[in-house]
């Protein structure tokens, strides 16, 4: 057939990627120079097309998260985590310089995070492997019981006998000579027949269910934009969904509308917030579980012929700061070896594991336990992302990063001790906002030993900021506008509720720590009218301790 009779109509690319994998992220961009897309549709809920003008503001540097929460509830919350390694990143950055238009498609987290009848269970993970890498990296990461199945690119490299998808995904898919659309359409080939098995297997069944209302959203947005127009369309997804998703494969519209009918609503509204390289490496919770963010992130950013050589001389820097011996001589030793294990093992690249055994047998003589010293700086990583300051936030979080920067409080993912000298404003001003933050529930500091000392003008602090402090701020926002504000109106909450006399002595000393006088004289008040109608004297004598404390 000649070029003048080739079919003329939209062409759409399913990009089917393991989320959070360097490979893939590679995979993603050799795809989008080749198909040059008028649209880049990536997996995550709707909700996050608002957050797409920020994505090319310099002051946005990952890791970072999108945060969906409920504005009535913010407990009930999403976080959907980037990597400068995410194939959902590099995707987004490609279309947001070269302004073409960006949109998401997934389950609509105004339902996801709505209260959900038992049938529905939308408890699910976004955006990373969650649970052992076995449940959907790209549903809602929340709290609780979710259905789960396998991560099927584990399923196939587990099949193919590799022990970490990632690495299987290079050697199978990222080192064939072929261009990269050709290589996503064969996962999405190879996954078609994961799909067919998983859907034979009834324990699966609640899990996939979950998927099939997932992809009936994905393939409405992506029906929305073809019938704008769109020429060439991008879709970046979890290779799970890339089947489902070829426009040629869709079932009627009437079947995704029937999918989604009647699902519950909430309120909910969308951010930025800063996420940490730990925080991705966790299996659940609000985590990612990729395994070593740190090693993936020196993968990606690395060029290929220096990524062993220049491993090893960061391991070497890290033993020695341990003040552990690393000379020049073993790191040319340790590249060797690990080029020949590489050879022997027979697979095309160098991987973490043959880094990791020729640093054991080279670099720390047979000792596996200097590595895991340094496990935590290099093959986890230490990054704490950063969000712009035009980044909408509520007014609280607002007040909050106001006066972390005038009092110079380094918001850090890793900890940090400070000793605060009270004699001097600049120390008070640093514990009257650590102390406040701890009545409203935002635990970002916890007081430490000072060590031996007579007097009572010493305290020290543990800083560590966890991403998930993000949504305490938005819950302790319910109290107030201010970081002041809300912590007065909780003390004087927490006063009315007392269960007992020794609860509002203990008010009274956090009130003159935190420096709220007036809610100091609230608590004062409502102590001194219980303790007139209280005639228990074992009840008053547990008041005497907090009060003398206090004096």
């Amino acid at each position: 057939m000649s070029p003048d009779a080739a079919p003329r109509g939209p062409r759409v690319e399913v990009l089917g990627v393991r989320h959070h994998g360097p490979g893939s992220a590679r995979s993603v961009l050799g795809a989008l120079a080749e198909l040059q897309p008028d649209l880049v549709v990536i997996e995550g809920p709707p909700e996050l097309d608002a957050l797409v003008p920020l994505a090319g503001d310099p002051g946005l540097v990952p890791p970072v998260a999108a945060l969906v929460y409920v504005v009535e509830e913010p407990r009930r919350s999403a976080f959907y985590p980037f990597a400068v390694f995410s194939p959902e990143w590099v995707a987004l950055q490609w279309a947001v310089r070269r302004k073409v238009p960006v949109r998401f498609a997934d389950l609509p987290a105004t339902h996801g995070l709505a209260e959900q009848p038992a049938t529905h269970g939308l408890e699910e993970q976004p955006e990373a492997e969650h649970d052992d890498e076995n449940a959907d990296p790209a549903a809602p990461l929340r709290p609780g019981e979710q259905p789960v199945r396998p991560d099927p690119l584990v399923m196939l490299a587990t099949a193919a006998g590799y022990d970490d998808p990632e690495r299987w995904w290079e050697d199978a898919v990222e080192h064939r000579r072929t261009s990269s659309l050709e290589q996503f359409r064969q996962v999405r080939d190879a996954l078609a027949e994961v799909r067919e098995q998983l859907r034979d297997d009834t324990a699966y069944r609640p899990a996939l269910e979950e998927d099939e209302r997932r992809e009936a959203a994905m393939r409405r947005v992506i029906r929305a934009a073809l019938r704008e127009g769109h020429q060439r369309v991008a879709i970046v997804c979890g290779a799970f969904h890339a089947p489902v998703l070829d426009p040629v494969t869709f079932p009627p519209a009437s079947h995704d509308a029937a999918l989604l009918k009647g699902l519950p609503k909430a309120r909910v509204s969308a951010t930025w917030v800063p996420w940490t390289a730990a925080r991705l490496a966790y299996t659940s919770g609000y985590g990612a579980g990729v395994r070593s963010p740190g090693w993936y992130q020196h993968l990606f950013v690395t060029p290929e012929e220096s990524v062993v050589s220049s491993w090893f001389v960061r391991v070497a820097r890290a033993l020695r700061s341990e003040r552990l011996d690393a000379s020049t001589a073993s790191v040319v030793e340790a590249t060797r070896l690990a080029e020949a294990l590489a050879a022997v093992r027979g697979r095309p690249s160098v991987g973490l594991t043959e880094l990791t055994d020729a640093a054991e047998a080279v670099l720390t003589e047979g000792s596996s336990l200097p590595l895991q010293l340094i496990d935590r700086t290099l093959v986890i990583g230490e990054e704490l992302g950063s969000v712009p300051e035009s980044t909408p936030m509520v007014p609280l979080a607002a007040d909050l990063a106001r006066q972390q920067k005038s009092l110079r409080l380094k918001v850090s993912a890793t900890e940090a001790v400070i000793e605060l000298d009270l004699r001097r404003g600049s120390g008070r001003a640093r514990s009257v906002l650590l102390h406040r933050l701890a009545l409203v529930g935002i635990d970002w500091g916890r007081p430490a030993e000072v060590g031996r000392t007579t007097g009572t003008f010493k305290e020290a602090w543990v800083l560590e900021w966890q991403p998930e402090l993000s949504v305490a701020v938005i819950e302790a926002s319910v109290h107030g506008t201010t970081v002041a504000a809300a912590a007065e109106s909780r003390v004087v909450e927490q006063a009315e509720q007392a269960p007992d006399l020794a609860a509002l002595g203990r008010l009274i000393e956090q009130c003159l720590l935190a420096d709220l006088p007036g809610a100091l004289r609230r608590v004062v008040g409502t102590l001194a009218e219980r303790t007139a109608r209280q005639h228990d004297t074992l009840a008053l004598l547990t008041t005497v301790e907090p009060l003398a404390r206090t004096c």
